[in-house]
């Protein structure tokens, strides 16, 4: 079992970081750290995330990875897995996405949920998480992998912020309880043509499972979710490729489309 020192735990952040920054691809943390294990991921996420406020970014919530069966066969995932959302993250109004500022972006559907109301673990359950949220709202999450070929293993993909880039949100906001979240589908199109369709139900059964399971595995770290936090819950459908150019248009029943433009 892999035991990295506090240096180690340390290069690893930075070299995550040192990739977002200057957009260029690293090798597997694997390579050099075969040994490398899920729960020293997480360490050092938590010291990548340290890091990134040190330069005066804000974490303003979390996104869940690995909850639809859609993602864990495209990804070789075998279990959901968490990273931090930094404000820098959001794409707001009309802004674009542009691809000098990513190396590799992938576009997935997602229901988010805003919380008012702070969560805590342990056995925290999906009926809480309903009544303490206070909205749920449509998203597309753009992942963009900081390892060649987007290629990676479960401890590679936590220690780099399971592959966190940029997301939008739509503009519709609803009470999950107005909402039938299991049956609520998406349809996502990219230059008109339909790629990927999908349903709530994809994600864990339900999607506030997996704010539930964000929650009890916060509390494995002494974490908490808070009021006015995000949670983007995983993706609903497997993810599709961008290139400048390309218009992404996820359709969301009840919670209406979100839009995405890519330039150059």
């Amino acid at each position: 079992m892999s035991k990295l020192t506090e240096e180690q735990l340390a290069e690893c952040a930075r070299l995550s970081v040192a990739a977002e920054r200057a957009v260029k691809s690293m090798p597997q943390l694997v390579e050099k750290y075969p040994e490398l294990t899920r729960e020293e991921g997480y360490v050092i996420q938590g010291i990548r995330e340290k890091m990134v406020v040190a330069e005066g970014h804000k974490v303003i919530g979390y996104k869940m990875g690995a909850t639809s069966m859609e993602k864990r066969r495209q990804m070789g995932s075998t279990m959901p897995s968490f990273g931090r959302l930094f404000e820098y993250m959001m794409l707001e109004g009309n802004k674009p996405l542009s691809m000098r500022e990513l190396i590799h972006p992938k576009v997935e559907p997602e229901i988010t949920f805003v919380l008012k109301e702070d969560l805590s673990g342990p056995n925290m359950n999906s009926a809480k998480v309903m009544h303490a949220t206070d909205y749920v709202i449509a998203s597309l999450e753009i992942i963009d992998s900081r390892y060649h070929g987007f290629k990676f293993t479960g401890p590679d993909a936590v220690a780099d912020n399971i592959s966190g880039a940029r997301f939008k949100l739509g503009s519709v906001k609803i009470s999950p309880l107005d909402l039938d979240l299991e049956l609520l589908g998406v349809r996502m199109s990219i230059n008109g043509e339909d790629v990927a369709f999908g349903t709530g139900a994809a994600v864990l059964g339900h999607p506030a499972r997996a704010v539930a399971a964000l929650v009890n595995m916060l509390h494995m770290t002494g974490e908490k979710l808070r009021a006015g936090q995000l949670v983007m819950t995983g993706a609903i459908t497997a993810s599709q490729p961008l290139k400048a150019g390309d218009k992404v248009v996820a359709e969301f029943a009840s919670l209406g489309p979100v839009t995405l433009n890519v330039v150059d």
